[in-house]
C-alpha cells in the first residue's frame, strides 16, 4: 500500500490535530494577555497605596 490510499483515512486525525494546536495556541495567547492584566492592576494599586512614593507619583491624571 502506497501513502496515497492512507492520506484520506487519516484527514479527520489532521484535523482534530490541527485544532488542538490551535486551541493551545489560544490558550496561551489568553494565559499570557491575563498575567499581563494582573500584574498591570498589581502594579497600579502598589503605585496608589505606596505610602513612600513621591506625591507626583500619587496623582491621578
Amino acid at each position: 500500500m502506497g501513502l496515497h490510499f492512507d492520506y484520506k483515512s487519516k484527514a479527520g486525525e489532521r484535523a482534530m490535530e490541527k485544532e488542538r494546536k490551535r486551541q493551545e495556541k489560544l490558550a496561551a495567547k489568553k494565559a499570557k494577555r491575563d498575567a499581563k492584566k494582573e500584574a498591570e492592576e498589581l502594579a497600579e494599586l502598589e503605585r496608589l497605596t505606596n505610602p513612600d512614593a513621591s506625591p507626583q507619583g500619587n496623582q491621578e491624571t
